[in-house]
């Protein structure tokens, strides 16, 4: 990607989603380090870091192993991909010297493919790119970033707001490739049609508010425009790194469809009590949001 100042997405095709795609170099940044990839039952977007083209190449593995398998039938599935991709860098890096320390960041949604049951997405996270949902003209952020930040934010020892200007925003706690293995957040939620989904890296998020992405992927139908009308966004507001964005439609079918209870739950990981206190008020209060936004689809059929 780095040959390219800007690449959008070449339509995958997908009976299970409506895809947008787009991703930019900035206008500070010599090379663009993040990545995203799809298939007709996934998408992933990754953030390198690392000098000479490390961070480049940790993201291309990290994209290209993630993809590489057609389904998956649990969530678990999916976060032993990423641990793969995990090892694929560090092996990488350990063949050249000069890719020492490279890494990257992974965030992805996939179909899960269980017979019998109702559309459900496995997702998984380690870093700081993150995972949107945009249902019912509300913006939800369901990934928790791992960085130096949002741990002082758990603390209590910052706010939100001042996060924003505080001097180690941009260090990562968790990313593929700088251990032997990695902790990885997976979850499962119900696919429902409608739903909106954003993935992205931190070149957004840095420069845009949750309420003017919010904003954008509600005037915009269109994923595909919603992904570059956000890229133009972060790019006015500064695009002071690489900045990647995936819009994704949930579409099923309309059998699929009439089946389904429209139940919403949210498992953010298998084991809540590894969680911060904070982190689980987080969790549950946006459950509680995200169950409350499904049960008024019911009185809507």
């Amino acid at each position: 990607m780095s040959e390219k100042n800007l690449q959008t997405s070449d339509k995958t095709q997908s009976k299970f989603f409506n895809l947008g795609a787009t991703s930019h170099v900035g206008n500070i940044r010599l090379s663009n380090q993040d990545e995203y990839g799809a298939t007709p039952t996934m998408v992933a977007v990754a953030d390198g870091m690392g000098g000479h083209n490390g961070g480049e190449i940790a993201a291309e593995i990290a994209i290209a192993v993630i993809t590489s398998a057609n389904e998956f039938q649990s969530n678990e599935e999916l976060a032993q991909l990423v641990q793969k991709a995990n090892e694929s860098i560090k092996a990488r890096a350990e063949e050249n010297v000069n890719l020492s320390g490279m890494g990257t960041t992974l965030c992805a949604l996939s179909q899960i493919c269980i017979k019998n049951t109702s559309a459900r997405i496995g997702a998984v996270n380690v870093g700081d790119s993150r995972i949107y949902i945009f249902a019912d003209n509300q913006l939800h952020q369901i990934s928790i970033d791992h960085s130096v930040v949002q741990n002082l934010i758990d603390s209590g020892q910052i706010n939100e707001i001042e996060a924003k200007s505080h001097p180690n925003r941009n260090l990562i706690t968790r990313s593929l490739g700088t251990q032997e293995a990695v902790e990885v957040d997976s979850w499962e939620i119900e696919a429902i049609t409608g739903d909106r989904y954003l993935l992205c890296t931190d070149g957004l998020t840095n420069e845009l508010s949750d309420s003017e992405i919010a904003k954008i992927l509600q005037e915009q139908n269109d994923p595909q425009l919603a992904a570059d009308n956000l890229i133009q966004a972060a790019l006015t507001n500064g695009g002071s790194d690489n900045v990647t964005a995936v819009v994704l439609d949930i579409v099923l079918g309309e059998e699929q469809t009439k089946q389904r209870n429209f139940h919403f739950e949210l498992q953010k990981f298998l084991d809540q009590r590894s969680l911060k206190p904070a982190q689980r008020d987080r969790l549950n209060k946006l459950k509680m949001i995200l169950n409350k936004m499904k049960m008024s689809k019911v009185s809507e059929i």
